[in-house]
């Protein structure tokens, strides 16, 4: 009668973990190319700053998706512009969308109007997505882009347990002259997890 109960307990304390273990499992699985990114790391590399757009389209492809930072808004913007995570289709022309977007002058609220005088335009690529399943370790590459749409910093983060910066090419703080750019770059590079998320 002990050993059916101690049984009994013992197929149900599993039964109760099985979630926990599955769960466990998924965390630490190395999905490092879960979103399917077809981007190889030698590619990424070759992005410098200063690049135009439509050579960096050549080099990695065209993006998912882009976005722009709008500015600021008063706490009461009930209708605030927010131009996020635009996905790319064929007929698509960024530059096109971002400039009719600062072009506007139909503001929805004050301090949008003022911040928006003053904002220096701007916008990210997104050459990743991001998985359906987040519970898998994943990468994510940005490339942002200044005004005259040339490269002004590239940025990929990994996911996973621990969240972490893999590669980063940006001027050094408060450097902007393109013309003499070379000695004043700031690169980071996480070599081993970066090649690994980037391989294909």
């Amino acid at each position: 009668m002990q050993k059916q109960f101690q049984k009994t307990i013992s197929i149900a304390c599993f039964v109760a973990l099985m979630p926990c273990l599955v769960l466990i499992m998924m965390c630490c699985h190395s999905g490092y190319n879960v979103n399917k990114n077809t981007i190889h790391y030698s590619d990424i590399e070759k992005i410098h700053f200063g690049m135009p757009l439509d050579s960096v389209v050549l080099v990695l492809g065209q993006p998912y998706a882009f976005s722009t930072n709008l500015g600021d808004h008063d706490l009461t913007c009930k209708n605030s512009r927010v131009v996020s995570d635009i996905k790319m289709t064929k007929g698509t022309d960024i530059i096109h969308c971002i400039d009719s977007i600062y072009q506007d002058t139909n503001y929805c609220c004050e301090a949008n109007r003022k911040n928006m005088m003053n904002i220096k335009k701007h916008t990210t690529l997104t050459f990743t997505k991001t998985p359906i399943n987040t519970l898998k370790s994943y990468p994510m590459l940005w490339v942002h882009l200044d005004g005259d749409y040339r490269v002004s910093s590239v940025y990929a983060k990994y996911y996973g347990v621990d969240d972490k910066c893999i590669y980063s090419l940006s001027p050094s703080s408060g450097f902007s002259d393109r013309d003499s750019i070379d000695n004043h770059i700031t690169l980071f590079m996480d070599t081993t997890l970066f090649r690994k998320c980037f391989s294909n």
